[in-house]
């Protein structure tokens, strides 16, 4: 090889030690074929004129140490791992900004031991910089308050900041370990806890989107911190796939086992009686004593139907278990199935945290509030509606921009279920049909996979928790076009709040296409908001009490970042 090519390899080797022969051989072909002829014109390699096979933190090491002019020294080389480079001592000049994504530098010296960075660990060994953080966010952490929406970003450009010294592009794993550190120092300041002490998810997901986005947001259009990611292949396959985490999430008795003192054989029996029963007094019938007891008794075998593999379809579980379709034992499973008695909680968190949203979205400032909300509120103050669910409801898709017609269909108030299947093509997924306007409709009926599974019963609120059980009992995801609004419903007013896992699929609806994200991010964008709202408000009260109704605090809106 000649002096130039061992000029080259050496430049190479400097960086990646631990490199193969084999991909270092391929390597300097690769760079042979693209026209480098000396050490300089190393500076002008682009990360996609390397080889595919080398890693894209080894391509992102190369080109960040071929970029430094002249100005880095290369003395001694630790064999021990390709993550780690020892500099000569007498670089005092180094710029350290510019060889921030590849490696840290470690200070070594001729007659002394060298000290070494594992650059794989770095996100646990990371160090908020408080020292540097706004007064407002010092003051805030030591009263245990929440910190406003403007000096909460300042927060997160600092860490941001102070994390690319490090890593220029850090991943979402990497992120969440520095949000789960911050929140765990400082958790009255930064965790997602309501004010009635409901935790969101993880308790960081806000801070997590926040740092990622950021992190995307001052790495756009660098090609040096752009990270490769394989394609993956979906599974074409026309198979039954078995129930998944989304089936289960957040159940705590998905599927229990066979009560001791029955037998399936006792317990289809059950099943035989309340057949029976359905079919002399319809769904009149559930108002029978020993109805409840019934369906209490046979759980197991309702869930072993509803879990079957490939799963039924509802008109088949409605034939099965009919009374399972009565807004009195859709709670009663739903109770069964997740600890929580839907319909109770839903009217208490209404009550509690829908009057809050309704002030959240009327004291939007102009430009943020859409036409959309403005006339659902305007109809909501004129129609004299009692129910608030609708209208938080409506006011929800407006502002993740869902459509109402991805929870409700309209239709005349005195239309009948074979009217409404007559008329229109239903869609499989729930929906909640209203008979009369949303705002003020007092009778609804339940559709699923094209059917009618409930004739016309009073009460929205009602409704609303029979539509939202559905889709827990019977292993349903939310529907793409709903999405947000469901995951809102469920994690604030529901209280369903799963570290881990999701009730939703992708656009495209396939099972393997399941996101693994933990709180979708504009729900965990808007839930930061209304828990800034609240703390807000709850410092705007203080401060009317102690000056006699004087108002001292000015409310800033926490709006869009």
């Amino acid at each position: 090889m000649s002096a130039l090519g061992e000029d080259v390899r050496d430049a190479v080797l400097a960086v990646l030690p631990g490199l193969q022969e084999e991909k270092l051989l391929s390597l300097l072909n690769k760079l042979a074929s693209i026209g480098v002829e000396s050490k300089s014109d190393l500076q002008l390699v682009k990360e996609e004129d390397l080889p595919d096979h080398i890693t894209p933190i080894q391509c992102r090491r190369l080109l960040n140490a071929w970029n430094v002019e002249d100005q880095t020294r290369c003395v001694k080389v630790t064999p021990l791992d390709s993550t780690q480079i020892v500099f000569d001592t007498t670089m005092k000049d180094f710029p350290s900004s510019n060889y921030s994504s590849s490696c840290t530098p470690s200070v070594s010296s001729t007659d002394s031991s060298s000290t070494t960075v594992d650059l794989s660990v770095w996100p646990e060994n990371f160090e908020v910089p408080w020292n540097r953080m706004p007064s407002a966010i010092k003051t805030a952490i030591a009263l245990g308050k929440r910190p406003t929406a403007k000096d909460r970003r300042e927060m997160i450009r600092i860490v941001v900041d102070e994390m690319r010294l490090t890593e220029l592009n850090p991943s979402k794993s990497q992120c969440l370990i520095v949000a789960k550190k911050i929140v765990k120092q400082y958790s009255q300041s930064f965790a997602d806890v309501l004010v009635d002490g409901t935790r969101i998810g993880t308790g960081y997901g806000s801070l997590l989107t926040q740092l990622k986005t950021r992190v995307e947001h001052v790495n756009r259009g660098c090609l040096l911190s752009r990270r490769r990611t394989q394609k993956k292949t979906s599974n074409s396959s026309g198979e039954d796939i078995a129930p998944g985490p989304a089936d289960q999430y957040g159940c705590v008795r998905w599927q229990p086992e066979c009560p001791q003192e029955e037998s399936e054989e006792s317990l289809q029996e059950k099943q035989k009686e309340m057949k029976d029963l359905y079919s002399t007094e319809g769904p009149a019938g559930v108002e029978r004593g020993h109805l409840t007891q019934l369906m209490n008794a046979t759980y197991y075998l309702q869930r072993k139907s509803i879990n079957a593999c490939p799963s039924p379809s509802i008109a088949d579980l409605k034939n099965d278990w009919p009374y399972l379709f009565t807004p009195k034992e859709l709670y009663n499973h739903f109770k069964s199935l997740t600890n929580i008695t839907i319909l109770e909680k839903l009217e208490k968190s209404m009550e509690e945290k829908g009057k809050m949203i309704l002030q959240f979205f009327r004291q939007m400032p102009a430009g943020t509030n859409t036409d959309e909300m403005q006339r659902i509120l305007m109809k909501y103050d004129d129609s004299g509606a009692s129910c608030l669910i609708p209208c938080v409801v409506l006011l929800l898709l407006s502002h993740f921009k869902e459509k109402p017609e991805a929870l409700f269909l309209q239709t005349d108030m005195s239309a009948t279920a074979a009217d409404v299947e007559k008329s229109s093509t239903l869609p499989d997924s729930p929906r909640l049909i209203v008979l009369g306007e949303i705002l003020t409709a007092t009778q609804w009926m339940l559709s699923i996979e094209g059917q009618v599974v409930m004739n016309p019963h009073p009460n929205f609120m009602a409704g609303f928790a029979a539509l939202f059980s559905t889709f827990y009992n019977f292993n349903l995801v939310y529907q793409h076009e709903a999405s947000c609004t469901l995951e809102f419903v469920q994690r604030c007013f529901v209280g369903i709040n799963p570290s881990t896992g999701t009730k939703t699929v992708k656009k495209s609806g396939k099972s393997s296409e399941k996101r693994n994200n933990t709180v979708n991010p504009h729900v965990s964008t808007l839930l930061r908001r209304l828990m800034d709202f609240e703390w807000l408000c709850m410092q705007v009260d203080l401060c009317l009490s102690k000056s006699g109704g004087r108002r001292l605090l000015k409310v800033d809106y926490p709006g869009s970042e």
